[in-house]
């Protein structure tokens, strides 16, 4: 199998092993009277085993993407200074705000301009283009157990 493919199959088992979990939750603890419309003790098993097969899973895939582990690291880093910096304020020069007195002219000056921090958040997005890139190559011709 394909480390990619792995990848949705890890997906999909856990998204599975979350259904099941929900299934015990809303079913555990019923009223006396009430049918019952699935078999708890089934259930838990079966989250166990599928459970088993996500670690496995998952083991396979950590060793299989240690070549590129360094790219993901770097992304999710990226990602987060991309995010920090759209999270900054650029507002320069008079703006009217309201105070609680009525409205006043303050003047603001931002020492990074929007032009520096639109320059580096494409930066990072291009540099998180070539990453992903390199990781897709990996994923789709890298082969698991």
């Amino acid at each position: 199998m394909k480390l990619a493919k792995a990848l949705k199959t890890k997906n999909r088992l856990a998204s599975k092993i979350s259904h099941l979990m929900n299934d015990v939750r809303t079913n555990n603890s019923l009223p006396n009277e009430s049918k019952k419309e699935v078999n708890v003790s089934e259930l838990m098993e079966e989250i166990r085993q599928l459970t088993n097969q996500l670690i496995q899973l998952k083991i396979k895939i950590f060793v299989a993407s240690a070549p590129i582990r360094e790219h993901i690291l770097r992304i999710s880093e990226l990602k987060s200074e991309t995010a920090f910096l759209k999270s900054i304020s650029t507002v320069r020069g008079k703006i009217m705000e309201r105070t609680y007195g009525g409205a006043q002219m303050i003047e603001y000056e931002a020492s990074i301009t929007k032009e520096e921090v639109t320059k580096r958040i494409n930066e990072c997005e291009e540099e998180i283009d070539k990453l992903q890139e390199e990781i897709d190559e990996h994923n789709y011709t890298t082969e698991i157990e």
